[in-house]
């Protein structure tokens, strides 16, 4: 039960952790998120080990440099699918590049890893519920897509994006050619987008027999080492890309304006928001057994959207939109909410 609730939470915090973004003032999209990537995946990650993992520096040499090398591996895939994201959702719109990328999101990091431990077979009750439960939460990503499409189709709303990104809220009229290579990059996207999952489980895997250690308690804590070494992979990728985009504009100066004072503590609290829903759904995925990834990925993504959909309410992001694209928002709220009881109850 308790882990359920930190799956739940998890995607609480991850969903609310880009807000601090809407009151950024000087910094833009590329700004913000390189020392958002080098804070929250390198820095804060390492502290947590330094705090928490006694004799870390000796675990280096219990795992062999091929392991260390496979984790950095996803680290870098994750990296790389976090900026496909962004670039996928700037050639499609919000609501087919959204709706692709979270969709084989769900569907391949909950499927893989069942299929990787010999645990899914489509011969118990279960597994079709799990399948049926998947389904029903791709329908709910692809309403809630189409409605955030809705939504940013209005001036406010393109307006308020270009604001915090420096992106167009919409692909531009590219023709064929745009269209079909933003197609290719989400579909790329969406592959690697749950790399965040496998990577989280390669590092457990990695660890869990040297965590098993007098005084590590229930929890291998240890484990904390493979994670803050995948997610500092990702940072150097995504940081390296930011930083290039940021010197290619000549926009260095911008982080030692006097106004970077006021943005700079925003993304260390998005910073925080965001690795505390990851360490925290890593060990709540662990808690729940040798399948928890796998039945906690998807409701952890499902809390991340209804998460977000409740903040643009609060924060009036819905305002400017349709009657009809907010009440889409709301059916495939609900939509994503029944998937999350039907995938609980496979469990069962």
């Amino acid at each position: 039960m308790w882990n359920w609730a930190g799956v739940v939470i998890a995607g609480m915090l991850n969903g609310s952790f880009a807000f601090p973004l809407k009151t950024a003032r000087t910094w833009r999209f590329h700004h913000l998120w390189m020392v958002h990537s080098l804070l929250a995946m390198a820095v804060l990650p390492w502290a947590i080990v330094f705090v928490t993992v006694a004799r870390w520096s000796e675990i280096f040499g219990e795992v062999s440099a091929r392991g260390w090398l496979g984790l950095m591996g996803w680290g870098v895939l994750f990296g790389i699918g976090s900026l496909l994201y962004g670039v996928a959702v700037d050639l499609l719109g919000i609501a087919l590049g959204f709706a692709i990328q979270l969709g084989l999101s769900i569907v391949l990091g909950a499927l893989l890893p069942l299929l990787w431990a010999g645990a899914f077979s489509l011969r118990s009750g279960g597994d079709w519920l799990f399948v049926l439960g998947l389904a029903v939460m791709v329908a709910g990503v692809v309403l809630c897509a189409q409605a955030g499409g809705g939504r940013d189709a209005s001036p406010k709303g393109l307006n308020a994006d270009s604001k915090i990104s420096g992106t167009r809220s919409h692909p531009s009229p590219a023709g064929r050619g745009g269209f079909r290579a933003g197609l290719i990059i989400a579909i790329i996207g969406g592959i690697l987008a749950p790399t965040l999952n496998f990577g989280i489980q390669f590092g457990t895997a990695l660890l869990a027999k040297i965590g098993e250690m007098p005084g590590s308690g229930r929890f291998p804590v240890p484990i904390y080492l493979a994670w803050a070494v995948f997610l500092s992979a990702a940072a150097l990728v995504q940081a390296s890309y930011c930083l290039l985009r940021a010197a290619k504009a000549g926009e260095m100066s911008v982080f030692l304006a006097p106004a970077a004072g006021r943005d700079a503590p925003q993304v260390a609290t998005m910073s925080c928001l965001w690795i505390a829903s990851v360490f925290l759904y890593g060990r709540s995925a662990f808690g729940l057994g040798r399948l928890g990834s796998s039945f906690g990925w998807p409701i952890f993504v499902a809390l991340i959207i209804l998460t977000s959909n409740a903040w643009g309410v609060i924060l009036g992001e819905w305002r400017a939109a349709s009657r009809r694209a907010f009440y889409r928002m709301l059916v495939g709220s609900t939509v994503l909410i029944v998937a999350t009881f039907l995938i609980g109850q496979s469990r069962r």
